[in-house]
């Protein structure tokens, strides 16, 4: 697969950036920033998550703008302490997409060689619009040159809070839209919206009941970029709650069956489905979840959740979480109840784990596989029995398929002060959502601590996986 590169910005930065960048004399400025690299399977992305602002006499304000060698020295070092790499962020006076000046040019290919050596990542340029569009280009040594650098540019930047912006290379990543088949959808939102959804890359992890009703409903949205993760086989008992399974599948891989059905159903002009057929704590599903912009958490287990809401907030990669708890009397004749929860989690929201969606001992018990010992069952508490329960039903997932798309929309075509959806607690035997205030993170939540942080966590959550074993 091509290597592609991209930039996250948390919102709170993004702003600290911009108020610092846009000037009322209308000159050029600059700054330095930290990055955090975050890796995937096929892309490379710069979490920013530092900015080091000039001090009096550290750059040149002249129409143009121009830094001394002290404020880059003071710079390189500190990314060197703290073992992240160098960006150098300018602005220009003309709206969108920025391309790069000879000035700009000489500017960051005369420092790229020294960042590398010091820091051992490459130095990464941004320029913003006046309207506050970005464009980013990592700087590698050149293959024809010695000791010189070229600039590769990155697919995309990404802001992310309480909407999800993302400022696209329209030269790398093209629109893919077919006019008929979107023209309600269009006149919904708007072209430039479904532009947009149209270049987003979107994982979903698990494509059982929830999972495969999310990946029609987005293929007929619009969406053209999917990544879908699941080592699981269809079975005859799963035909009763998954979308597009029939008796033929039966025995096929999920990720396959879903796959087809996206390119059979889908309404975008080009659509890509790379499938995963590996569970998300294994290094190539995980992985290939941080090359997307955008998470679906179709799971019922608490190690996956666990690994999930680590991705959201390690990576900044928002990911949207459903579950379903169905319960029956004594000899499952009779309904009880059943409720069932949409959460958002990532930057700024509060996690899975302080959301009791997952505990970290009980991630523990699956990790090790004791939710699958009917010994370890069979002696364990009535909570935990009922968490391996597969009780469900095709009406319960399609509606929380439903709202966990509805609140990816939300960030997408909402402005800021709607766009945030609290948890959402539906009781099917009330017809009721739960009027529930907003909870937060607890103050020593780890995941809260290692927001931003990518590759630098220096956690490795997914297992290495021998090709023997893959047999």
């Amino acid at each position: 697969m091509k290597q592609t590169y991209s930039v996250a910005l948390p919102s709170h930065i993004n702003q600290q950036l911009m108020d610092h960048l846009k000037r009322d004399d209308g000159d050029e400025e600059l700054c330095f920033a930290l990055y955090n690299p975050s890796t995937g399977a096929s892309r490379f992305s710069a979490i920013i998550d530092e900015i080091i602002l000039p001090d009096e006499g550290d750059r040149q304000v002249h129409g143009n703008v121009s830094f001394n060698p002290e404020y880059l020295e003071r710079s390189i070092q500190l990314a060197q302490i703290k073992q992240k790499g160098l960006a150098i962020i300018h602005i220009h006076p003309g709206p969108g997409f920025q391309y790069m000046s000879r000035d700009d040019v000489r500017a960051e290919s005369g420092i790229a060689g020294a960042t590398k050596s010091v820091t051992g990542l490459p130095l990464l340029g941004m320029t913003a619009g006046i309207d506050g569009a970005w464009s980013a280009r990592f700087w590698f040594r050149s293959k024809a040159k010695k000791r010189s650098y070229k600039n590769t540019w990155c697919e995309s930047v990404r802001v992310i809070g309480d909407t999800l912006k993302i400022h696209f290379n329209n030269d790398l990543l093209k629109p893919s839209i077919t006019e008929e088949a979107l023209l309600r959808t269009i006149s919904a939102w708007g072209r430039s919206v479904q532009e947009d959804i149209s270049r987003l890359r979107i994982a979903i992890v698990g494509l059982g009941s929830v999972g495969s009703m999310v990946a029609e409903c987005l293929a007929r949205t619009g969406f053209a970029r999917f990544v879908l993760i699941d080592f699981d086989r269809y079975e005859e008992k799963n035909r009763d709650r998954s979308m597009n399974v029939k008796r033929k599948h039966i025995g096929m891989l999920k990720v396959d069956v879903a796959g087809q059905a996206i390119k059979q159903n889908g309404t975008a002009n080009r659509i890509t489905v790379e499938k995963i057929p590996f569970s998300i704590y294994e290094e190539s599903a995980f992985k290939a979840a941080l090359n997307c912009d955008v998470v679906f958490s179709c799971v019922d287990r608490p190690h996956a959740r666990q690994i999930l809401n680590f991705i959201a907030y390690a990576h900044l990669i928002p990911v949207i979480d459903g579950g379903i708890l169905v319960r029956t009397n004594k000899t499952n004749t009779r309904l009880v109840g059943a409720d069932w929860k949409i959460q958002t989690v990532g930057y700024e929201r509060p996690c899975l784990e302080c959301l009791e969606q997952f505990t970290g001992s009980l991630a523990n018990l699956d990790k090790e596989g004791l939710l699958d010992d009917p010994k370890y069952m069979q002696g364990a508490d009535e909570s935990i029995r009922r968490l391996v329960s597969n009780e469900n039903v095709f009406a319960f997932s399609m509606n929380v398929a439903s709202l966990e798309v509805l609140q990816l929309l939300s960030m997408i075509v909402l402005p800021q002060y709607q766009a945030r959806l609290k948890q959402q607690f539906y009781h099917f035997t009330t017809h009721q959502f739960e009027d529930d205030h907003e909870k937060q993170c607890k103050d020593n939540c780890f995941y809260k601590g290692i927001t931003g942080l990518g590759d630098n966590t220096g956690v490795i959550m997914y297992m290495h996986i021998m090709p023997s074993l893959l047999e």
